[in-house]
């Protein structure tokens, strides 16, 4: 085992963050120990081109051989939650030569080691076997090894689009038998994606007229695309009939309810956003909400769909105008109308992801967020919200979602 000069964020087996230097296995042995302790006795060590070694483990009539090497820090000046295990350049000439075999199976396995204990990231090899080998490397997060500690194994794609399987060592055996739980909060959003108006141009007078036509509450709201957003997904859930797993709380909101999704099968809460696509922070929610109910239950959720902008500025506030007309019926050409500095005339949703805050990683992403005070006579200091940095949500991402082209 060996050392490097700079301490970064671990993992340890009570599922603890800590600030530590890494503690990789190096040796061949010590990786083909650790195999057979999460595997069994099936696990062997095969020689390739005289002085390469491939691990090989035979199960149900299924050959796996893994590509395997350490996950440690990427080094300065990376986050501190940032790990990478190399790819070397012979993966691929092995994958060539293999992949066609009957039931064999290549898998690009990393080996995170720490506290006397093994972490495994099953790097799907379809996304990383073309790339340049040379100086390249799979990513992992802190918090994707937290995920695997608490649930046994983490399915997530990550921002790029690659496919990564974060599994807790003593469960490594009931993966590859197939024993993967997909979160079923997850499995909605992916059903609700799969018909959401992704990769198109939405009006705001289109939007706010079905909101009113469907007597939405916040149809009149000038911030149309978040609220369009949350009118979609109530829809949904009331049409799947699955308020159990996935209930809208927006319209409900008190100081009990700070938060527009409650999952009730899982105990916990989430909040819509939609954000420009551009920006790189986004609103969060009071802070001394926010933590009490990462305190509470563990975790908080953030659903962001990103979308590009069309200012209604640009347009002659033709969408201001449109939307004063249908909230307010006696509007007439050459009154007052509100909003229209600021007012939005189209957005194109274009991505989406969910974010986890938890206790390993909420200060990586969480800063202030100074909205001054109310308007009105007394003017009363707003209570200070969190800001949402899209800078390090890598360390935060348990699902992206992002559509082809239409």
């Amino acid at each position: 085992m060996s050392k490097q000069e700079t301490k970064s964020e671990q993992i340890n087996s009570s599922m603890q963050l800590v600030n530590d230097y890494d503690d990789p296995i190096t040796t061949q042995m010590g990786l083909l120990n650790c195999l057979k302790k999460s595997l069994g006795s099936n696990v062997s060590i095969m020689k390739y081109n005289k002085t390469k070694r491939v691990y090989v483990y035979i199960n149900n009539g299924i050959t796996h051989y893994f590509l395997t090497a350490a996950v440690t820090y990427l080094g300065n000046p990376h986050p501190l939650f940032k790990k990478r295990m190399q790819l070397k350049t012979w993966y691929k000439e092995f994958y060539n030569q293999y992949k066609d075999l009957p039931n064999t199976t290549v898998n690009i396995l990393g080996v995170y080691h720490f506290d006397d204990m093994e972490i495994y990231c099953d790097f799907n090899i379809f996304d990383y076997i073309n790339k340049k080998m040379n100086s390249s490397s799979a990513h992992v997060y802190t918090n994707d090894l937290f995920q695997a500690m608490k649930y046994d194994s983490f399915e997530k794609n990550d921002m790029n689009g690659n496919k990564i399987t974060v599994i807790k060592g003593t469960y490594l055996n009931a993966y590859f038998n197939g024993q993967v739980t997909k979160n079923p909060v997850i499995e909605l959003f992916e059903k609700f994606n799969s018909s959401f108006d992704f990769n198109k141009w939405l009006r705001a007078d289109t939007c706010i007229q079905s909101m009113l036509e469907n007597k939405w509450y916040q149809a009149k709201g000038t911030e149309w695309p978040g609220w369009f957003l949350e009118f979609k997904v109530d829809e949904f859930i009331n049409h799947e009939n699955c308020s159990s797993i996935m209930l809208y709380t927006g319209n409900k909101k008190k100081e009990e309810f700070d938060f527009d999704l409650y999952f009730g099968t899982l105990h916990f809460f989430g909040d819509l956003k939609a954000s420009d696509i551009s920006r790189k922070e986004a609103p969060g929610n009071d802070q001394i909400n926010t933590i009490n109910e990462i305190m509470k239950n563990g975790k908080l959720w953030y659903i962001i769909y990103e979308h590009e902008t069309i200012k209604d500025k640009d347009h002659k506030n033709e969408m201001a105008i449109n939307r004063m007309k249908l909230c307010n019926s006696n509007f007439k050409e050459g009154d007052h109308v509100s909003y229209k500095t600021r007012m939005k005339h189209s957005v194109n949703f274009k991505k989406m992801y969910i974010l986890e805050l938890n206790l390993i990683n909420m200060h990586s992403i969480l800063s202030d967020f100074n909205q001054g005070h109310n308007s009105g006579p007394y003017m009363k200091q707003r209570l200070t919200k969190f800001l949402i940095s899209k800078n390090n949500i890598n360390n935060s991402i348990i699902f992206s979602y992002k559509p082809n082209s239409k």
